[in-house]
């Protein structure tokens, strides 16, 4: 059901795109002659360049497909990549007919104008007409909807109740054997599993939600035939996460279906070369004009302050395990880099530290260098951060999935500091969130992901959290 109405509800969005920007088109031409703004050709063929904003503008639609069920619960930076994608075909297509044509008499202005106006009309439409389509459709078909689990795999549906929201998902309660189970977020608890058939006739559910693997066969067969009776849609969540205790990824192969552990879209060569593009552009310019500069002050800094070697470097252990030196300023006293000292995580306060070090860390200007590291191939400017030897040893033996953080490049920032991870690792709970975001990071890569914590960081640099010492 859901599946059909955001199929639906994608091919009426790329319908109403098309007309609007056609109409756009038209609207566009008119108010360019009444103006005079631009000068025109008389005998310039508008009406081919106007058969190409609509055949690009279907050709584009093929774009909301990527964005699978997210369409009408898109973010900003996912409208912008969105509308990034669509309005490239649409180029494409126009200066392609352009190209075949050999015309010489069409506006490049006016071509370059149109497109620039289209593609914030694009933006527009996609972050307002989603919600507008689903509410004419879905609002008064809302299907009300039951949650049959423990309260945590409960709580974990959430962020997809809020992104079908639109489609007309109605969540109303939760059954579950669980002891201790109360109100969740909103969802009251309507009593045991096998209550279902008296929940369903009450509170007249349209749907339930089961969690795969939180009844045995004979128990989950009971609930799905007495909704059944009922006239009731169930769709099973695979909760596999849960009941392996790590993130699992679907792979369709043909006929042949796999769960894995791991998605890894660095795995993909195009995503490696984009990457490593990123990479070499940010930290070029750094390591040829920042860090120079840079590295003069700190030096006369540190001769006042804490006289000794400027740079220090580290062993760490990098994609797949290898180990390669990283490089920062020194933000530590010389008589305190002694190999069992530099074991301990710093902590706030720290005495090894002197002051102008203390500055450098809080704003991670010491981290500079390691884009030195990045050219080199070692690291890449977002990624896991790469922890001691003896700290990547500790940690493993406290969580299991710790190790598959060396899956990737470790980065100078990633999406735990992004978030404000930083500093010292003082109890398990933060070493979880840590590698939680590391594990999130390394199967949803993208190029946007990477820029987006590359903004978060920089931000963090004029307003350090808490944690940064």
């Amino acid at each position: 059901m859901l599946k059909n109405r955001q199929e639906g509800l994608i091919s009426l969005h790329g319908f109403c795109v098309t007309a609007v920007l056609g109409a756009f088109y038209l609207a566009w031409l008119y108010a360019m002659r009444a103006t005079g703004v631009i000068k025109f050709v008389s005998n310039a063929n508008f009406e081919l360049y106007f058969v190409g904003v609509i055949g690009g503008a279907l050709i584009s639609t093929r774009s909301y497909r990527t964005m699978g069920g997210r369409l009408g619960f898109l973010n900003w930076m996912e409208l912008l990549q969105l509308t990034q994608r669509q309005l490239v075909r649409i180029a494409l297509v126009l200066f392609a007919v352009a190209f075949a044509t050999k015309d010489a008499d069409i506006s490049r202005l006016f071509l370059g104008s149109f497109l620039a106006s289209a593609g914030v009309l694009i933006y527009v439409v996609n972050m307002v007409l989603p919600g507008f389509l689903s509410r004419v459709f879905f609002r008064d078909n809302a299907v009300r909807t039951l949650f049959v689990g423990s309260p945590d795999d409960v709580r974990k549906l959430k962020g997809w109740v809020s992104q079908k929201a639109h489609l007309g998902v109605q969540p109303v309660g939760y059954l579950s054997n669980e002891t201790e189970s109360s109100l969740i977020e909103g969802l009251p608890l309507f009593g045991r599993v096998e209550d279902i058939t008296h929940v369903l006739a009450e509170q007249r559910i349209g749907q339930i939600v089961l969690l795969q693997f939180y009844l045995d066969r004979d128990h989950s067969n009971r609930v799905i035939q007495a909704a059944q009776r009922m006239g009731c849609r169930v769709r099973l969540y695979n909760n596999l996460n849960s009941f392996y205790e790590h993130p699992v990824t679907v792979d369709h192969e043909g006929e042949y279906t796999f769960f894995t552990l791991e998605d890894e879209p660095l795995e993909n060569p195009v995503n490696r070369i984009q990457k490593r593009a990123l990479d070499i552009a940010i930290s070029l310019p750094v390591v040829l004009f920042i860090l120079p500069p840079l590295t003069i002050l700190v030096w006369i800094i540190q001769r006042i302050q804490s006289p000794g070697p400027i740079f220090y470097p580290q062993l760490r252990s990098g994609i797949n395990k290898r180990r390669f030196n990283i490089w920062k300023f020194r933000t530590m006293h010389t008589a305190a880099q002694t190999a069992e000292l530099m074991k301990i995580q710093a902590k706030k306060g720290d005495p090894r530290i002197y002051a102008f070090g203390r500055i450098m860390r809080r704003t991670s200007l010491d981290e500079l260098p390691q884009f030195i590291n990045v050219l080199l191939g070692n690291m890449s400017v977002a990624g896991p951060r790469p922890h001691m030897i003896e700290h990547d040893e500790e940690f493993a033996k406290l969580l299991r999935n710790y190790y598959s953080r060396h899956y990737v490049k470790p980065g100078i920032t990633g999406l735990a500091q992004s978030k404000g991870f930083r500093g010292e690792i003082s109890e398990v709970s933060l070493l979880e969130k840590r590698v939680g975001y590391d594990l999130l990071y390394i199967n949803k890569w993208s190029l946007f992901l990477d820029i987006k914590i590359l903004f978060a960081t920089a931000r963090q640099v004029f307003f350090p959290p808490k944690t940064a010492y």
